[in-house]
């Protein structure tokens, strides 16, 4: 590996080769909640500054922070119908950029027609804001997963108040296909001891089945754990969703975007969905109401909170609970502050622990292949006949050793047939209810 091409990798900005694969795609810029209709905020995203804002009808917009007359902060400006004013000299643009008045101008004046303004069209759904900000003739089909779009059940979203100290492919690509971490970090050193184990063979047993693959929307990696009851196993299957997403959790309940702010930070947004269980909602779905501490909900965390904790053993501190913490030090850590944590690959040593690393990486090098020849990346729908509900199968859950193997061995297309046929007969039986959406 040599830092030059791996620093040029981790580049967001526009016209940069990652860049343009991640303004090929939908992505969140902020949670719903957190935009009244009265006032603009601040939001960056692939190193871009922008301001986000409610028109009167409570329709997002998301604009160049700064005006393009002078440059002053439209985060002062006012928001007037479907249009935001800048504060110093009254322009007046609308959601698309374009420029509806210069008040300084004479009345006659054309000028305006000749300004366009950065303005990317947004969407507001599961209690998440995305926008798109690619090219304006290649806007792909909103992908509708099935945590943004069902309605049988509770939609918990976070807040988006987790921003990670470290570029998007230490937050997510280079972690997300590493169950290794999961077994270490997340237990050796956790204080939630967890009584399932991945292993090369002991005590008789084979080792853990695990395997890396891609998937139609990106890569995924399964496993069957042991456990400390006897006979019984634990299958687990997580997705790379292109171009920055983790699906895990039982029956695809849950997704995470990890968005670039800018080269060197990440933010993270959630949508966890919970099935009414007998017209009710679930426990985990009362649990997950409650919980304000974790990768999608955190508030005013100061940069240095990981510092704060001290070591890993410091269980008594109220930001070591669960895996943030651990997260944050492995991801984060990686470089010097110099180096604004990026690491210094070219000292890595990459063993075969690393296989889903390094599938990543290879796919992500392809999709910026398919970019630049003008392709869409893997994942974008076009044809709006395939707009159709997206529920991505991964689990997480016990089972022997025989059930679980059935599920190792199946490709993912067998996987979405079963994962389908379960669905269906899930409508069969449930009569379908409102949904909510909580924070």
């Amino acid at each position: 590996m040599k830092n030059a091409e791996e620093e040029a990798l981790v580049r967001v900005g526009p016209g940069t080769p990652s860049g343009e694969v991640f303004r090929r795609y939908w992505l969140p810029v902020e949670a719903a909640a957190n935009l009244d209709r009265r006032n603009p905020m601040r939001v960056k995203a692939l190193g871009e500054e922008l301001v986000l804002f409610r028109d009167s009808s409570g329709k997002p917009g998301l604009l160049g922070e700064h005006c393009a007359h002078r440059g002053t902060s439209l985060y002062y400006g006012r928001v007037e119908g479907e249009c935001l004013r800048c504060i110093y000299h009254g322009w007046l643009f609308d959601k698309e950029g374009r420029v509806v008045e210069m008040p300084g101008e004479p009345p006659t004046s054309r000028f305006k027609e000749k300004v366009k303004h950065p303005a990317y069209p947004c969407v507001e759904v599961g209690g998440l804001i995305f926008a798109y900000m690619g090219p304006p003739d290649k806007i792909p089909v909103f992908p509708k997963y099935s945590q943004l779009f069902c309605e049988d059940g509770i939609r918990v979203t976070g807040n988006g108040g987790y921003i990670e100290q470290c570029n998007v492919f230490q937050a997510l690509h280079d972690n997300n296909l590493d169950p290794w971490h999961g077994e270490i970090a997340h237990s050796w050193f956790s204080p939630d001891k967890r009584d399932s184990c991945l292993h090369h063979g002991r005590d008789g047993e084979p080792p853990s089945p695990l395997k890396f693959e891609r998937a139609p929307w990106g890569t995924r990696y399964v496993d069957l754990k042991s456990t400390t009851t006897p006979g019984e196993y634990e299958y687990h299957e997580t997705y790379t969703v292109w171009p920055t997403q983790r699906c895990n959790r039982p029956d695809g309940s849950s997704m995470k975007w990890a968005v670039p702010v800018d080269d060197y930070r990440t933010r993270w947004f959630t949508v966890d969905f919970f099935p009414f269980v007998d017209g009710k909602p679930s426990k985990e779905a009362i649990r997950a109401q409650n919980n304000r501490f974790h990768i999608g909900y955190v508030e005013n965390l100061p940069k240095d909170w990981a510092e704060q904790v001290g070591s890993w053993g410091n269980f008594s501190h109220p930001w070591r609970g669960g895996n943030l913490w651990e997260d944050e030090v492995a991801q984060a850590t990686q470089g010097s502050a110099e180096r604004n944590y990026l690491p210094d690959w070219e000292k890595w040593h990459l063993g075969s622990s690393d296989e889903g690393t390094i599938l990543n990486r290879k796919v992500w090098r392809e999709q910026i292949e398919r970019v630049e020849r003008g392709l869409d990346p893997i994942g974008v729908i076009r044809d709006p006949k395939d707009d159709s509900l997206i529920h991505i199968p991964s689990e997480n859950k016990r089972l022997s050793w025989d059930e679980g193997m059935r599920l190792f061995n199946m490709s993912v297309e067998e996987r979405l047939e079963m994962m389908e046929e379960e669905t269906r007969r899930v409508e069969i039986k449930t009569p379908k209810q409102g949904g909510s959406t909580r924070r």
